[in-house]
């Protein structure tokens, strides 16, 4: 129905307003597929939404998981939210058949220490080369240093150049990258960075690409959902 409103339009209003009634009917669109979304709040960050087939990581299941990472000794915020597929907190057999993350972490700095939430970020391309050279270093050099302090092999399988989007008037560096976990089957990843003033977020997406069937649609959108809290 949506679309045929929108065709009926189109051949009728001029193009930035073609533009505007597109941007209006996408926006209701995604309203309409998140409805029976559940809606995570985070002091630190703000809000944001994920789909029934998720949960939030909790229990003992966290337990074993933050002491995972505490082992590496790879920093990460303690404060951290993960969503993840539904009843794998409950060690269900049937959710270690799929694979799918939604993280988010939190660098504190102080005042000033990062762009203000509502700077549009511009970048040269050879800022976007610097960007990049250093993201695909830190992932690497995170990966190595997994690989030798635990029983995980992490390799990155592909990488896409650093980008900059613009989702929901906020300004986010986009990384993108393909990686294995001891050769188990490709895991896309898409983590966006958000400056906001005193402190940076960082929002990891990621799932199986075999189970794109399964997660790619609703994780797509998860971004779309977040509303940050403006320091």
């Amino acid at each position: 129905m949506l679309n045929n409103s929108f065709n009926q339009l189109n051949a009728s209003v001029d193009k930035p307003l073609k533009l505007l009634i597109l941007l209006f009917f996408l926006k209701v669109q995604l309203f309409a597929s998140i409805i029976n979304w559940h809606t995570i709040s985070m002091p630190a960050v703000g809000t944001f939404q994920i789909p029934p087939s998720m949960e939030i990581q909790a229990g003992k299941y966290k337990e074993i998981s933050d002491g995972f990472q505490q082992k590496i000794q790879i920093p990460f915020d303690t404060g951290r939210v993960v969503a993840q597929q539904k009843r794998l907190n409950e060690y269900d057999k049937k959710a270690f058949q799929s694979y799918t993350r939604i993280l988010v972490e939190t660098d504190y700095g102080s005042p000033g220490d990062y762009e203000n939430i509502n700077t549009r970020i511009k970048a040269s391309r050879l800022e976007l080369q610097e960007l990049d050279n250093t993201f695909r270093e830190g992932i690497e050099e995170s990966f190595s240093k997994i690989s030798s302090t635990s029983p995980m092999t992490m390799k990155l399988l592909s990488w896409t150049p650093v980008s900059i989007v613009q989702i929901n008037g906020v300004s986010m560096i986009k990384i993108q990258y393909t990686r294995t976990v001891n050769n188990a089957p490709a895991a896309l990843v898409n983590i966006f960075t958000v400056q906001n003033n005193d402190r940076m977020h960082r929002i990891t997406v990621s799932y199986r690409q075999s189970d794109a069937n399964l997660w790619k649609n609703d994780l797509d959108k998860v971004i779309y959902t977040f509303k940050f809290n403006r320091r």
